[in-house]
């Protein structure tokens, strides 16, 4: 049933392409979202990913969306990587470690600052064992500033970042997304800046590595894009609109007559005409115009809120795509599973579990049309690739393995 997320190269004679970080090895000893998502994005492309997790515990992803006691979270974010467990807190597991960095490209962590030092592998350490070693850096705030020893996580980031006060309705509460955003954003950030440092070391700092340094909130500020020249310019902070917006009056999400919740959205005075056309209100000339919308925006929500409640959502959907006007289905997990757009652009990918069987989930991001990425296997079990990378990779004689997991080291 195993699939992968990109369709084969054209002919059936053709080799298969390298992938875009064959010969890379990482090792991921980030935990729960931020650090390991940056591992994931490689292992997608092609990365020997090392998923380093403390023996007996393991990830405490692996602890989320159980179901018959096997964490579904991350059988996602794991997949394609090989999990071997470390403890790092020994002096044996340290050295072990120093021997794994001889053996690669890129280290990557989102522990608080100085943890890795305390264990002995800061910066100065790893690139004294491999001058060639990337080391990528997730923390709460950054490696520096004020805030630096601080805790966080993905929604301390969200709140520290801006993102919390954009989000809600105008005359409530700031509020946080479900999903790990601060994470996963800091997380594609951090993977983008992996990608940067290899790029620099083979093509232009002579074979060199170096740090890269990312605070957990540092990725969603860096994409609210206007937030800071407004402040600074207008002296205050754009507020909260909830899902309305106050200098674009045709966008909203509206209740259907079947419950559930419709989107649209136009930027353009071509798309908002498309929008008008859609819901027949193009000769309204309370509407048809941006200005006037925005001075009858009141009136137009109620208008809006109307129409959308006489009909189903996949009517509305119909008149939108017949005018190409700018709108969705608000869907949640069940719908983009069934969703034919979604399976004809192989977002959703079938693989066998070993531990659960047929699973789905996400496809690759982003589709490379001559090096694509692809998913080879779900997240692993605890250890799974111990003896292939002790024995395999380092040498490590079999007894030697079996003293190590016996004290608890592997």
């Amino acid at each position: 049933m195993q699939q992968t997320s990109e369709k084969e190269s054209a002919g059936t004679n053709s080799p298969s392409p390298k992938a875009v970080f064959e010969g890379i090895r990482v090792l991921d000893v980030g935990h729960i979202v931020a650090g390991p998502l940056a591992a994931s994005v490689m292992a997608d492309f092609g990365a020997e990913v090392l998923k380093i997790e403390m023996p007996k515990v393991g990830d405490p992803l692996r602890k989320m969306h159980p179901k018959d006691g096997v964490g579904l979270y991350f059988k996602v974010q794991a997949r394609n990587k090989k999990s071997i467990t470390l403890n790092l807190k020994s002096p044996e597991g340290v050295e072990i470690f120093k021997q794994l960095v001889a053996e690669s490209d890129v280290v990557v962590e989102n522990y608080r600052p100085g943890v890795m030092e305390r264990l002995g592998l800061g910066w100065d350490t790893l690139s004294s064992i491999n001058p060639r070693i990337v080391f990528c850096r997730l923390s709460s705030y950054g490696q520096t500033g004020v805030n630096k020893d601080r805790r966080a996580y993905g929604r301390i980031g969200e709140a520290f970042g801006g993102f919390a006060h954009l989000t809600g309705e105008a005359d409530g509460p700031p509020m946080h997304s479900t999903m790990a955003l601060g994470d996963t954003v800091a997380g594609v950030w951090a993977a983008m800046g992996v990608m940067m440092a290899l790029y620099w070391r083979d093509a232009q700092g002579g074979g060199v590595g170096q740090v890269i340094d990312i605070g957990l909130y540092e990725g969603i500020y860096r994409q609210i894009e206007q937030q800071i020249i407004v402040a600074d310019q207008f002296g205050a902070p754009i507020s909260r609109a909830g899902n309305f917006h106050r200098n674009i009056p045709y966008t909203g999400s509206f209740k259907t007559k079947d419950n559930r919740y419709y989107t649209f959205s136009a930027f353009t005075d071509k798309s908002a005409v498309d929008v008008l056309r859609a819901m027949g209100m193009e000769e309204d000339s309370r509407f048809n115009t941006w200005d006037g919308c925005l001075e009858n925006h009141e009136a137009f929500m109620k208008e809006v809120t109307t129409w959308m409640a006489e009909r189903n959502l996949d009517d509305i959907d119909a008149l939108f795509a017949k005018y190409l006007a700018a709108g969705a289905a608000v869907k949640n997990g069940y719908d983009l599973l069934t969703d034919p757009h979604i399976a004809e652009r192989e977002m959703i990918i079938a693989l066998d579990d070993d531990e659960l069987g047929p699973v789905r989930m996400q496809g690759v991001v982003p589709k490379l049309s001559k090096s694509p990425g692809k998913v080879v296997h779900t997240g692993p079990r605890l250890g799974s690739s111990n003896e292939a990378i002790y024995e395999g990779l380092l040498g490590i004689s079999k007894d030697e393995i079996e003293r190590l997991r016996n004290s608890g080291v592997i």
